[in-house]
């Protein structure tokens, strides 16, 4: 509210004071999961942490995809993990440990979801024939997982454009607005095909 010239790379929250540049983070993980979905899995898992701004709000489009799925059972799931390789990992590992079914994870950016590829595979799980997997952000390593990840992809070439004329907005004195930028389903092989 006092320092005007700040824009923030991140989540438009409604509290907040500050400008922000970032992805449509509910609109990339509906589009995400309506994939799975469209793919015939029934049972997506979200892996992530919904405390956090950004991945609060994938969670949120996580479940406004199962909302508008007609008829789907059974209900949402949530495995919670931390951002890091590990966590995600430990966190998986547990999950297939405990026997519940499922065919499918929406991992809450491509490191968990790339943790996950490890953890089905460690437990003799193949992607993906018997799990789907869906990561967000679309980092460098994506395209090079085994199998490559089906991911949300983040513009940050246009995000970072945008950050810098905002920037310069601001500090010409304009109360330039925040900007949400649209997220880019980028299918690869980690999805699949149909399932029966």
């Amino acid at each position: 509210q006092i320092y005007r010239p700040l824009v923030v790379w991140g989540a438009r929250l409604p509290t907040q004071s500050y400008c922000t540049v970032g992805t449509d983070n509910v609109g990339g993980a509906m589009a995400a999961v309506e994939h799975l979905l469209g793919l015939g899995r029934k049972r997506i898992l979200f892996v992530g942490d919904p405390a956090m701004p950004e991945i609060g709000l994938r969670h949120a489009g996580y479940c406004l995809a199962y909302e508008r799925a007609p008829r789907l059972r059974p209900l949402p799931q949530l495995v919670p993990a931390q951002l890091t390789a590990e966590s995600a990992y430990q966190a998986m590992r547990d999950f297939i440990g405990s026997g519940e079914a499922f065919d499918a994870v929406f991992g809450a950016t491509d490191v968990i979801a790339m943790s996950v590829l490890r953890a089905l595979t460690a437990s003799g799980l193949a992607v993906p024939r018997d799990v789907a997997v869906v990561g967000f952000d679309d980092i460098a390593l994506a395209a090079h997982a085994r199998p490559p990840l089906t991911t949300v992809r983040q513009d940050l070439q246009r995000g970072a454009h945008t950050l810098v004329e905002l920037l310069f907005r601001r500090l010409a004195g304009e109360d330039a607005p925040s900007a949400i930028l649209p997220g880019e389903l980028v299918v690869r092989e980690s999805s699949g095909q149909t399932v029966g």
